[in-house]
């Protein structure tokens, strides 16, 4: 018996050197991946989980709209607003900060982030919350006035950030962050690979399906919003084990679990 086996070197040689220059093409496109098995696998993917501000929006956004609450002098609010916002990095509060008029913040003590909450510190002896509506919720200090006038906002897809201390909420931040121009254009690519896409955020349910929306994402079992930091994690566990190989894109401390799932 005779067995030839003819292989040539050019198609030996021609996996390796895709892979090379796939990872180095990414490279200059500002996209690194680890290594050829990354990339490989990454044929795979039916499902790719978004976060919102800072992926599907531009992560620069605008304070539009502020007014003090509860007899809340407006010049106070803005003041203790500035200060708590401008200890924190969330790209919600730069922008409560850059467009409030800032104010000494040498009282500010015993400052605590909240992850996917806010943020808490003591400012001249009082307690002050500057967070969300989950926040806000927690601690008792939701109305359904104060309900009413936050669903009018979230409903234009603005983000809304509460000031309180522990007796009323005294003031109210919208915030718009507009979509990043070529966010729909990709979403429309991705479902032209196979590859499903759907949100996961902490904002606020409405404001997140709003900006959903606007991408190309209707579906509003797909525009999922109030997700702490575990709450992401868990989703994209049970999105890996009932559609397949899942993917996750987003940045900062609240995406940081389901990234590393």
């Amino acid at each position: 018996a005779l067995l030839v086996i003819a292989c040539p070197c050019a198609l030996v040689i021609s996996t390796p050197v895709t892979v090379v220059s796939a990872l180095t093409a990414a490279a200059r496109r500002g996209i690194l991946i680890k290594g050829g098995g990354a990339l490989e696998a990454a044929r795979g993917l039916r499902v790719l989980a978004l976060d919102k501000t800072g992926t599907l929006t531009t992560g620069h956004p605008l304070l539009v709209h502020w007014q003090a609450l509860a007899g809340m002098d407006g010049g106070a609010a803005a003041a203790i607003g500035w200060q708590l916002a401008s200890r924190s990095e969330h790209p919600v509060s730069r922008a409560i900060a850059a467009g409030l008029p800032a104010a000494a913040a040498n009282g500010v003590q015993n400052l605590q982030a909240l992850p996917g909450r806010g943020v808490q510190a003591e400012i001249a002896g009082q307690r002050w919350l500057l967070g969300n509506l989950r926040l806000m919720r927690e601690q008792g200090l939701l109305t359904d006035d104060l309900a009413a006038l936050l669903a009018e906002h979230e409903q234009q897809g603005r983000s809304v950030t509460l000031l309180a201390d522990d007796q009323a909420v005294r003031a109210l931040f919208a915030v718009a962050d507009p979509l990043r121009p070529h966010a729909r254009a990709a979403i429309a690519q991705l479902r032209a690979l196979g590859v499903h896409p759907l949100v996961l955020s902490g904002d606020n349910p409405a404001t997140v399906r709003a900006v959903a929306a606007e991408a190309g994402i209707t579906d509003e079992q797909d525009a999922r919003g109030g997700l702490l930091p575990e709450d992401k994690q868990g989703a994209l566990a049970a999105l890996q084990a009932s559609r397949g190989p899942t993917g996750m894109t987003g940045d900062g401390i609240n995406d940081a679990p389901a990234l590393a799932r």
